[in-house]
């Protein structure tokens, strides 16, 4: 294998349904730089691993597989894969989304190597199902459509998609500190990566949905941390990987804000759908800045939402 420019990182688990279109996706990609394909599994049970051997038999030459003799969790998987990527850009599919685009990399390539002072390019996904319904694009934000993702907005609720990233290769195993951070919650990575991008460089974040990403299969076997983990959970872990970056930073950077915007919605999914004082007690793992911030975080928001209702405009 010639040394490659860009390593793919494909994590999967019991995605047997799926993981062939993923794989697919990132064969079919039309390149003027040789990349690779490292494939992690995570010790599932079913036909997946069965799956890779054969494309990795196939395609020696482009597909390395990392196949775990035990489960490790979302975020070990997706950060040991990282660290074990050879080229000097790394991007990332999970496996059971795919790429919409046979340029994709190219696109994000040709981004950085024309804006060497940028870090990583991200762009929009687009939301679907296994039944083919879409439910539109993420990132929605016209703050950061077209433009680049910023510390300020991601920390006041303004997310963009670090799976979607074509980063510079800053990964080093050895960095104990950072690993644990990464991996401090086991399902979720992506807050922590995308904040060490925004501290480590610029992201832009192209108005172009190049990847799909699935909410959620049909197949009771094969669902995502979405569709398998309750909302309350999903609190839990969100509060979690808050509260690790709060320790990770050491006051370098605010976190009240995050917590806020981070506890709105789901606040109102509890009013709605019950569950409401089982959240409340979870809220209470917010540090005392959060907890004063968020009845006039709350009452703005929901005023700004009627306004924007009433104006006609997007969702604040």
């Amino acid at each position: 294998m010639n040394q490659p420019l860009v390593t793919v990182l494909i994590t999967t688990y019991n995605q047997e349904c799926y993981i062939g279109t993923a794989i697919d996706s990132v064969l079919a990609q039309k390149t003027d730089f040789p990349f690779e394909i490292y494939i992690s599994e995570d010790c599932g049970s079913d036909g997946t691993r069965a799956i890779l051997k054969d494309y990795a038999a196939r395609f020696p030459e482009i597909i390395r597989l990392n196949l775990r003799e035990e489960n490790v969790g979302i975020s070990r998987n997706w950060y040991e894969g990282l660290c074990a990527a050879k080229g000097q850009y790394v991007c990332t599919l999970e496996g059971d989304d795919w790429w919409r685009d046979e340029n994709k990399l190219q696109k994000q390539v040709d981004f950085l190597r024309a804006h060497p002072d940028y870090l990583a390019v991200s762009h929009t996904l687009l939301l679907t199902d296994d039944a083919g319904n879409t439910y539109g694009t993420l990132p929605d934000d016209g703050r950061i459509l077209g433009k680049d993702a910023t510390m300020e907005l991601f920390l006041s609720g303004v997310t963009y998609s670090c799976t979607a990233c074509l980063v510079k290769n800053i990964f080093d195993a050895a960095d104990k500190a950072l690993y644990d951070y990464v991996t401090a919650n086991r399902s979720i990575a992506d807050f922590a990566l995308c904040m060490l991008y925004l501290d480590r460089g610029k992201v832009f974040v192209m108005d172009e949905a190049l990847s799909a990403y699935r909410v959620a299969g049909t197949d009771e076997n094969h669902q995502n941390y979405n569709g398998t983990q309750s909302a309350l959970k999903k609190y839990a872990d969100f509060l979690d990987v808050v509260n690790a970056s709060r320790r990770y930073w050491q006051g370098k950077y605010p976190f009240a804000k995050c917590l806020c915007a981070g506890s709105f919605y789901p606040f109102i999914d509890r009013i709605k759908y019950g569950d409401l004082w089982p959240f409340v007690r979870l809220m209470g793992r917010m540090p005392i800045s959060a907890k004063v911030l968020f009845p006039f975080y709350f009452i703005g928001r929901c005023f700004a939402l009627a306004v924007h209702k009433f104006m006609g405009g997007r969702k604040a």
